[in-house]
């Protein structure tokens, strides 16, 4: 009898060949994707099927190909949550998703109550990134050309985490919420690295956009799929910092218990104190140092 768990979702193509999908799942014609495409029109790493959060989601990433990725037959111009049965095209070649959610009931006895997660608190950096839409450069281009833009931001923005030991917790259309438990000191200058990354792509404008750093206690719940959720005040409070810098105009946040462990490895200035919506008080934000010019 095979006891290997079988995976709760994957990817189905011509002849019946199922690949699964776990974590996350590339596709592209490098040799190193999970899933090669041969066709020339296919880019090297064309698109990502990603697992997020609690309850089993997949979401659908281009990673700014030239050709598109393209979703019940429709491009592809920001994450998008993907069903049983829809349809992926890339480069002429056809992939159905499939998500078996029987994974998610206790089948031993045919209860079909969910498994009791296992919630626990840590203390965790978080971070928010999200696109100006409104800028001029993104009014300016072509729908075709705003996919791509938003898909290349969003795979250098993922690299750029991944490369530092964070992980992307959360798509948000044309944003995303990174995170970087703290389980040792070695965390703040891989967050610090982060930062200083994704400053230099801000400097790029293309596009424009803002971000927040935070650092608190979160609740998190592992689902099945070995992902996590993170949940509780501080994770709301990230996301409403984001909104103060967009009404304040200003493209990078971090907050005062960020900035406490964070300002050794990141030089910083004093932004004010500021109300934050929902959030009693005012809270002290700072920034990292402009260079002179």
């Amino acid at each position: 009898m095979d006891d290997a768990p079988h995976p709760s979702a994957w990817l189905e193509s011509t002849g019946d060949v199922r690949t699964p999908i776990r974590g996350s799942c590339f596709l592209g014609r490098a040799a190193t994707n999970h899933i090669v495409l041969t066709d020339d029109r296919s880019s090297r790493r064309h698109a990502v099927v990603q697992t997020q959060e609690h309850g089993g989601e997949f979401w659908l990433v281009d990673l700014g190909s030239a050709n598109g990725t393209y979703l019940n037959g429709r491009r592809v111009t920001q994450p998008c949550r993907l069903a049983d049965g829809d349809r992926i095209e890339i480069a002429g070649q056809l992939f159905i998703f499939r998500q078996d959610r029987t994974g998610y009931t206790l089948g031993s006895e045919g209860a079909t109550e969910k498994t009791v997660q296992d919630i626990r608190s840590m203390n965790c950096w978080l971070l928010v990134a999200d696109i100006e839409g409104s800028t001029q450069v993104i009014r300016k281009l072509p729908a075709h050309e705003v996919s791509q833009l938003t898909a290349r931001w969003l795979a250098a923005c993922k690299q750029s985490v991944e490369d530092n030991k964070g992980a992307i917790n959360k798509f948000l259309g044309d944003g995303f919420l990174a995170y970087w438990p703290e389980r040792d000191t070695n965390a703040a200058p891989s967050v610090a690295r982060a930062l200083k990354d994704l400053r230099a792509l801000q400097a790029q404008e293309t596009p424009r956009f803002r971000m927040v750093l935070h650092f608190g206690k979160v609740f998190v719940g592992g689902a099945s799929l070995g992902e996590e959720n993170l949940m509780g005040n501080e994770v709301n409070f990230v996301f409403r910092a984001e909104k103060l810098a967009s009404n304040i105009g200003r493209s990078c946040l971090v907050s005062e218990p960020a900035a406490a462990k964070v300002r050794p490895h990141l030089p910083l200035q004093d932004e004010g104190r500021h109300a934050v919506a929902s959030f009693d008080g005012e809270f002290h934000f700072f920034g990292p140092e402009e260079k002179p010019l």
